[in-house]
């Protein structure tokens, strides 16, 4: 088979497609560029950082007037939701207004209120209104959506074999299952587990990186508290929106809430501690 691999800056990190067909290179290129556009078509609506997105033009107007949506934004909205109500809010997409206070993400031109919750979103149909000023953040999902419209794209070209990798939240599939090396919550530079995905998504939330003491960008959405822990939490999942949030759901969310959403969502936990 012919081999492709390539990378692009998109969702706020570096995407990195590999495929392989039986298929001529200029072939190979075009299903390469579907996928892309299907991820750039998911920045250009759900950027939390870009004044123009509709994601941010929904947070300064969904509190005024219904306003209506796309059918890509409606769809991870949606689930969401769903993630929001069946980990009691352990995952909200509302967390947007608290990151904002915190300073990690730009501020905006309408403060939102300091109580809202997922519970203040309301759809009906198209049209989607909030009960009062608030901000959506697509960060624990959205990367994990994109992810998934690209495998899509390559399905849909007859691509036999490929891998899609937004910053760590990745999917694959093919005839044989693939290596997927974890990082050391230790040691990010270092990896330190082997574990093979068969037409499956895997995402990790850890605190990498951590700038000195700024606080960690992954945050209790109830209580607003930062993720105070060093361990590396990563999930397994059929789909990589599922895995994206499962990741943050795993973080905050009680134990047997989180027991019942992975057996729902036929995924695995895997947890690496930092500590021995």
């Amino acid at each position: 088979m012919n081999r492709l691999r390539r990378a692009r800056p998109w969702l706020g990190t570096l995407v990195e497609i590999s495929l392989a067909a039986d298929f001529d290179t200029p072939a190979l290129l075009v299903a390469v560029e579907a996928a892309y556009a299907a991820i750039a078509r998911v920045h250009v609506a759900m950027s939390v950082h870009e004044p123009a997105s509709e994601l941010s033009r929904l947070n300064r107007s969904a509190h005024l007037a219904a306003v209506p949506v796309s059918a890509d934004v409606l769809t991870v909205l949606r689930a969401a939701l769903s993630f929001a109500e069946d980990s009691a809010g352990a995952f909200d997409p509302v967390v947007g207004g608290r990151l904002t206070a915190l300073g990690l993400l730009p501020a905006c031109e309408v403060t939102a209120a300091p109580q809202s919750t997922w519970r203040d979103v309301l759809i009906d149909g198209d049209q989607l209104r909030f009960r009062q000023p608030l901000r959506l953040d697509f960060g624990g999902i959205a990367k994990g959506y994109a992810v998934d419209l690209a495998i899509e794209q390559l399905h849909a070209a007859g691509i036999a074999e490929a891998q899609v990798n937004a910053g760590g939240d990745l999917r694959v599939f093919g005839p044989a299952s693939q290596r997927i090396a974890l990082r050391d919550p230790r040691a990010p530079s270092q990896w330190s587990q082997i574990v093979e995905l068969d037409d499956q998504a895997l995402a990790t939330s850890a605190p990498y990186y951590a700038a000195g003491s700024s606080p960690s960008a992954l945050i209790d959405p109830r209580s607003g508290s930062p993720y105070a822990g060093a361990d590396s939490i990563s999930v397994i999942a059929p789909t990589c929106l599922a895995a994206d949030a499962l990741t943050k759901v795993a973080l905050f969310a009680a134990p047997a809430l989180l027991e019942a959403l992975l057996e729902q969502h036929d995924a695995q936990l895997l947890i690496q501690r930092c500590a021995d």
